[in-house]
């Protein structure tokens, strides 16, 4: 399959997909000796500990129900949401974790009495103040890596937290309901910084196609619609023309007075990201979403900080440094994060 000839859209699925596959792999490697339904967060067995922790911390504490060893569904979930590098991030910094094998006697069986959980069942997380009180009602049935990053942020909101800015994108990129625009213009390097950058885009790719520069977006219909990225884009001289024989889209330039062409031969450009690409922060694991928006920050002369979380900016102070250089690895995926922190 010539990857290079399917439209951004399903490049991007499939960017999601393989990232799944590579959890999966990454975490078998790096987990030999940990169960592979604990994922790769370092989880309290002791309840009492983590309530004498989030006294100290004023953290919540994420409660995770799980069977080990487990059925197919667990360690699913242990390879494919618990072994994310982000999502391990946010549950190590924002809550003290803690998991109760669902499973076994004792003490284990005990806190299952407490908070009422059944034994031998798929994963349950439950986000509890020091006293044990839900904050937020229980998280069962759901078991992708997108409904949990959506739980894990309203768990801080709700603990009166401010939600980083790295999960609200990965909430974002995990959920998003997809869809993609292609507009012609004078540079895709422009292209990419102005458009990048506003609400609701997932990604952006430049290219050619019928002899001019492209921008392939790939943008969230629950935030955004065809016709407000054409109008910024038309604002910011990035819409010479808009290419597509899809009615919204084709209706949506019509109204604003931009041509319209049919989609041509698309050839991607060698430099994806070019102002990315050209910085330290190349050299930093990061998910599509994040790639695009520091890309636009870099372009215009912003810092792009805030889009990354406090591990990745930890692996850009040791590329300053001189160490860990890889211009490519911007592209590949963000559990690579777990390998450089070690």
């Amino acid at each position: 399959m010539n990857i290079v000839k399917l439209t951004l859209l399903a490049k991007y699925t499939i960017m999601k997909r393989l990232a799944v596959c590579f959890l999966v792999y990454f975490s078998f490697q790096l987990n030999a000796q940990i169960p592979e339904e604990l994922g790769k967060v370092t989880w309290l067995r002791d309840f009492k500990t983590a309530q004498t922790k989030s006294a100290a911390s004023q953290k919540p504490i994420l409660l995770f129900f799980q069977e080990i060893p487990g059925c197919s569904t667990c360690k699913k979930f242990g390879n494919e949401v618990m072994s994310h590098a982000l999502i391990a991030e946010l549950i190590e910094s924002y809550f003290v974790p803690v998991v109760v094998y669902n499973n076994l006697k004792g003490e284990d069986a005990k806190m299952l009495t407490k908070f009422g959980e059944p034994s031998w069942n798929n994963p349950v997380l439950r986000i509890v103040d020091g006293k044990g009180k839900d904050i937020i009602p229980r998280h069962a049935s759901k078991y992708e890596p997108g409904s949990v990053i959506s739980y894990l942020n309203k768990g801080i909101f709700q603990s009166g937290k401010l939600v980083p800015e790295y999960a609200r994108l990965l909430e974002s990129e995990l959920n998003g309901q997809a869809k993609e625009i292609t507009l012609e213009m004078y540079c895709f390097w422009s292209g990419e910084k102005n458009i990048g950058g506003q609400k609701g885009i997932l990604y952006t790719e430049p290219g050619y196609s019928q002899g001019h520069e492209v921008v392939k977006v790939v943008f969230d219909e629950n935030v955004t619609n065809a016709a407000t990225i054409i109008q910024n884009a038309k604002k910011s001289d990035n819409a010479d023309a808009v290419h597509s024989t899809e009615k919204e889209i084709v209706g949506a330039a019509s109204k604003l007075n931009v041509k319209v062409k049919p989609l041509g031969t698309y050839r991607i450009d060698k430099d994806v990201h070019y102002y990315l690409k050209n910085s330290d922060y190349a050299s930093v694991p990061m998910t599509p979403i994040q790639a695009t928006k520091v890309n636009s920050a870099i372009g215009n002369r912003t810092s792009p900080d805030a889009f990354l979380s406090p591990r990745q900016l930890a692996i850009l102070q040791k590329v300053k440094a001189g160490k860990m250089v890889d211009t490519k690895r911007y592209l590949q995926n963000v559990n690579v994060i777990f390998a450089l922190n070690k």
